[in-house]
């Protein structure tokens, strides 16, 4: 059965305004408004913990994006936030051809050590399948990332 055309310009209108929100989200959070201040400001929209969890998910991003900036990796890794809905995560891949990098084994821990100067780690995505004796160390996330698969970016929880 086909859409009717009134019911698919609404819906078309719905998603470019619903975008166009979030885009502005987004960059009134990137320009200060703190992120309580703007979830009660689009209740009506998204529920308060969409839009924290969501903005915090774009202060991970651009804390990483910065992190690889400084340490001259913006061009070996791709950074990127899932989006409103959820999982709601900043996410990292390698973004060079293993090819044309020689030293491409060794991204891993020069992009681990960029993001350690901003708190920053990386985890598995929570849509990663995993078998239960599976061990999730840094060498295993690593080589998820080297196989081409995204990773989370996370806060460092400080050794204790």
């Amino acid at each position: 059965m086909e859409i009717r055309s009134e019911l698919r310009t609404e819906l078309d209108n719905f998603t470019s305004s619903r975008n166009a929100l979030i885009d502005i989200l987004t960059r009134e959070f990137r320009s200060g408004t703190s992120a309580r201040a703007l979830a009660n400001s689009v209740t009506p929209a998204f529920s308060r913990d969409q839009v924290v969890q969501y903005l915090g998910a774009v202060a991970l991003h651009d804390s990483a994006r910065n992190a690889l900036k400084r340490a001259g990796l913006n061009a070996a890794a791709d950074t990127r936030v899932t989006g409103i809905d959820a999982p709601r995560e900043a996410r990292l891949n390698i973004a060079v051809d293993p090819a044309e990098t020689p030293d491409y084994a060794d991204l891993p821990g020069q992009i681990r050590a960029a993001l350690r100067d901003s708190h920053l780690t990386l985890a598995l995505t929570r849509d990663f399948p995993t078998d239960e004796d599976t061990q999730i160390t840094d060498d295993f996330i690593d080589e998820v990332l080297l196989d081409g698969e995204p990773v989370r970016i996370v806060k460092a929880t400080p050794a204790t």
